[in-house]
């Protein structure tokens, strides 16, 4: 195991058992639970609104290949920049490109389960 790895543990374990840290994230669960309470009681019809969605989403799906390039185009008139992999090592390979160049020391991650489908949590 890392020295990471195992640095992490260690922490994890006395986080796990501190009272006001498990206090804090109580209180935030019930936060969290009364949200999303008040966002389904705006719902007139929350069977109605699963199936939009669901129709949204597979519409989507379909015209990726144009919603895609135009996703693209948009994103680098405002300054970014798209990379394409065609699979997860080519990915890896952009991405450990991008922090080899820049000298990080640190990634980041936005929440995303992008990184656990390109494995890069491990």
């Amino acid at each position: 195991m890392t020295k990471t790895a195992e640095d992490f543990i260690a922490n994890a374990e006395a986080k796990a058992f501190d009272a006001k840290h498990r206090s804090i994230i109580n209180h935030n669960i019930g936060k969290y639970d009364a949200a999303v309470s008040r966002g389904i009681s705006r719902l007139v019809n929350l069977e109605n609104a699963k199936r939009k969605a669901h129709v949204i989403k597979w519409k989507t799906m379909e015209n990726l290949d144009k919603l895609l390039p135009e996703f693209e185009a948009n994103f680098q008139r405002r300054g970014g920049k798209v990379l394409w992999a065609n699979d997860v090592e080519e990915a890896q390979k952009e991405i450990l490109n991008i922090i080899q160049k820049s000298g990080a020391k640190t990634v980041v991650k936005s929440k995303s389960m992008v990184t656990e489908e390109i494995h890069l949590n491990e």
